[in-house]
């Protein structure tokens, strides 16, 4: 074969080679601008609602277009009932144009838009509104001799704080499972202890606030206690999904001196006739209250959640620790009354309920004593 005929040859595969790549190209454009995954013609959307006391309402969400003919698209509301509490989800199918004006990519912008009724942000409660948003990109084209969807893909590009961060940025699940990702989430959240009103509060709140802590020591006739003797004392709180201490302002009140919390545990130290009102601690929270031993001192209290049965504590022994636990705040009086026995000491440091102890390590010493005279004994014959 001659230089001139391989040559034209090799012109001939290039060029062949070339055309292919032409032809194929904005296929493939158009599908890396798609996805490279499962193709998606269905789009659901997402409700999360946080709450510790039922309420009905009704959340709205708007598709913005901001891209493509103009094509329509609307969000039903997402409702929820008063019975629906604690951490609910529920999700809504998105409603498209029947008829496409055009074939190509249609985007839009999905937020949330309100809740109905509304609910008036003030000191003992708050609704916490989502701001996330997300892009919508709907591809539309012809499919079997009509317009119609061919793909559809839902990028977050802001969390429901409104704020932009790598880890929760991307391509999020639309279907009609449990795994959506394409999701709201909103929080309502009461103030312990203020009843059913949280806009004006009863008497109970104001005494009491979202929970009362209170201390006194109780004494034989014949013992007398330091009344200015202070106690150590730990509250310890889990906040409901979507709350912390400084969504509704947590602070301990301890006569006129008040902190603010802002982590999940509070120490302070209380003396007799003491109390700590805590304020700003939401309904649902649950509480563990745990008074240090202390020596010559055993605990007993009595406690009200929710304006409920008083339940008591059973007494401890002396220098040790007490633990009111595993409680949960409710709307309306939440109390813990701690009452401490005093136990007089003798000088000899002995009390009542080591005393068993002693006598035996006492009598296992002089049986041992007595082993070793009788085995001396013997040995000396």
């Amino acid at each position: 074969m001659s230089i001139k005929t391989l040559s034209k040859k090799m012109l001939a595969i290039v060029a062949a080679g070339a055309m292919t790549m032409g032809l194929a190209m904005p296929t493939s454009v158009f599908a890396a601008d798609e996805g490279t995954t499962t193709k998606v013609t269905e789009a659901y959307i997402s409700k999360t609602f946080n709450t510790e006391v039922g309420k009905d309402e009704a959340f709205s969400f708007t598709a913005t277009q901001v891209a493509g003919s103009t094509a329509n698209v609307t969000i039903p509301n997402i409702t929820f009932a008063d019975t629906d509490t604690g951490s609910k989800t529920k999700r809504a199918k998105v409603t498209f144009p029947e008829e496409w004006p055009d074939a190509g990519k249609y985007e839009y912008t999905v937020t949330e838009t309100g809740a109905t009724p509304a609910i008036t942000d003030g000191e003992h409660q708050k609704m916490i509104m989502s701001q996330a948003k997300y892009t919508m990109d709907v591809y539309v084209s012809n499919v079997g001799n009509k317009l119609a969807i061919s793909n559809i893909i839902v990028n977050k590009t802001k969390d429901d704080d409104g704020n932009t961060a790598q880890d929760t940025t991307g391509k999020v699940d639309i279907s009609n499972t449990d795994k959506n990702g394409f999701n709201f989430t909103n929080t309502y959240v009461q103030e312990a202890g203020t009843g059913t009103d949280p806009v004006n509060p009863g008497p109970d709140y104001t005494t009491y606030g979202s929970l009362d802590v209170s201390k006194k020591i109780k004494t034989d006739a014949a013992d007398t206690a330091d009344t200015n003797k202070e106690f150590e004392f730990t509250a310890d709180f889990t906040f409901p999904n979507g709350t912390d201490a400084t969504t509704l302002g947590a602070k301990a009140t301890i006569g006129d001196s008040t902190i603010s919390i802002t982590g999940t545990s509070h120490t302070f130290k209380l003396k007799h006739g003491q109390n700590v009102k805590f304020t700003g601690l939401p309904v649902g929270t649950k509480i563990s209250v745990t008074e240090s031993a202390t020596p010559n001192y055993k605990g007993s209290a009595e406690v009200i959640i929710n304006n409920g049965t008083k339940e008591a504590v059973a007494e401890t022994k002396y220098n040790e620790a007490l633990t009111v636990s595993d409680k949960t705040l409710g709307q309306n009086k939440n109390t813990v009354d701690v009452t401490n026995t005093y136990n007089y000491v003798p000088t000899t440091g002995i009390i009542m309920n080591t005393l068993p102890y002693v006598l035996m390590i006492a009598l296992c010493g002089a049986a041992l004593m007595a082993f070793v005279a009788f085995k001396r004994r013997r040995l000396q014959k």
